[in-house]
């Protein structure tokens, strides 16, 4: 998988990152192990989006390695895609003590990272998985958010002017529902069908 560290990485990618994992600009960085600013191919045509690191992505650097991440790769998997073809970060890149949801003002802080990472990876589709990243990025493009079941599942298409271009957002369920809730993966899995579905739509024009 690429990483920002590697050969190919534009360098101004690996800037960002850098600059990500000496972050002082919210109280996260006084507990975090490791900032998390995510991996993927750079450019990237698809940007999954979570709420926060937990605590094995906090341990090791990188996003969606735990149970979530198991189950998310399953559901790229089943929308015919890997991990390896996708981009996946986080709203805020440092985890919140004992897994709470971000504050305001730690998004607020992240937010002009997530920015940056848009204009460079130049993604089509971007996923926000869960309510948190939605909410935040529904923020972002200046959308009316009323809550996630009143904009899962739609496709959002949204000008952004460091593009020149359309960007469709496309909200799911968070993959981590399915930890505490089983039932809901039918939800999840229904989620993902329609992300390939729109994915080819856009591939056929």
């Amino acid at each position: 998988m690429t990483r920002y560290s590697d050969r190919n990485t534009p360098p101004a990618m690996g800037d960002l990152e850098r600059e990500i994992s000496c972050c002082h600009l919210c109280d996260l960085a006084a507990s975090r192990t490791l900032a998390v600013p995510g991996e993927g191919p750079v450019p990237s045509r698809l940007l999954l989006l979570g709420e926060g690191p937990g605590r094995k992505e906090d341990e090791t650097g990188r996003p969606f390695v735990g149970r979530a991440g198991t189950i998310l790769t399953g559901l790229l998997l089943s929308a015919g895609l890997t991990r390896e073809a996708v981009f996946i970060t986080s709203i805020v890149k440092c985890r919140p003590p004992a897994n709470r949801a971000p504050k305001e003002r730690e998004i607020e802080a992240c937010l002009p990272y997530l920015k940056r990472q848009i204009a460079l990876l130049s993604p089509r589709f971007i996923v926000p998985m869960g309510n948190t990243a939605a909410k935040a990025l529904f923020r972002v493009y200046g959308l009316h958010y009323p809550s996630l079941a009143g904009v899962r599942g739609k496709v959002f298409q949204v000008r952004d002017p460091d593009l020149g271009r359309d960007i469709r957002i496309v909200p799911v369920y968070h993959p981590a529902v399915v930890t505490h809730n089983p039932p809901s993966r039918g939800a999840l899995e229904a989620d993902f069908g329609r992300l390939e579905k729109f994915l080819r739509e856009e591939e056929r024009g």
